[in-house]
């Protein structure tokens, strides 16, 4: 197993069980390898989850890529971004949720990881806004606060989030706007 086959391993591990009850033996014995394999690889526990979520923030970021271009308009982008971002961040912070003090890079690499997205959907937001989707960049404050909130909190209802994600979405949005919220909304699946 090489290094990125690790990091992604103990990544998945990370996101099932957390971080709190697994040393760097128990990781080891998860991934198949020795310990000192692991530990010659990534350092210790706190560099391999330093590492670890680094490698999976870069498969986020691939991932939302890939989501803006495949999406249709930027209230599509802007929507399936944000519930691609929701799901993940809500992992990560269970991950760390009682552990976060004893790794303040992964806390700093999840914050700037989110600022940047915020920045992201700024940009699409703005092309929403452009293309006649949406009504104005102003409304752009009230998603980044309304949505952003939820999520940087940490809550672990879902639901909850997106209801607020799409309810935003609807009310920053022109008719053309509203029904592609709409279109997007019942091809995800997601109670709105």
């Amino acid at each position: 197993m090489n290094r990125e086959e690790m990091l992604k391993a103990a990544y998945g591990i990370f996101l099932r069980e957390g971080i709190r009850d697994l040393n760097l033996h128990k990781i080891a014995d998860k991934l198949g390898v020795s310990r000192h394999d692991l530990h010659a690889a990534v350092g210790d526990k706190r560099e391999l989850a330093e590492q670890s979520v680094e490698y999976g923030l870069q498969q986020l970021d691939e991932t939302l890529k890939a989501v803006e271009a495949s999406s249709a308009n930027p209230v599509e982008a802007l929507i399936r971004t944000a519930v691609t971002a929701c799901d993940a961040f809500g992992q990560m912070s269970w991950m760390f949720s009682e552990d976060a003090p004893y790794y303040p890079a992964v806390v700093d690499a999840i914050e700037l990881e989110r600022q940047k997205l915020q920045e992201q959907q700024h940009t699409i937001f703005r092309q929403g806004v452009e293309q006649g989707y949406l009504l104005g960049e102003a409304y752009y404050e009230l998603f980044e606060q309304l949505f952003w909130q939820n999520v940087t909190a940490g809550t672990r209802h879902r639901e909850v989030t997106l209801r607020v994600l799409f309810t935003v979405v609807r009310g920053s949005a022109t008719e053309q706007g509203r029904q592609e919220a709409e279109r997007v909304r019942e091809a995800m699946g997601v109670a709105g």
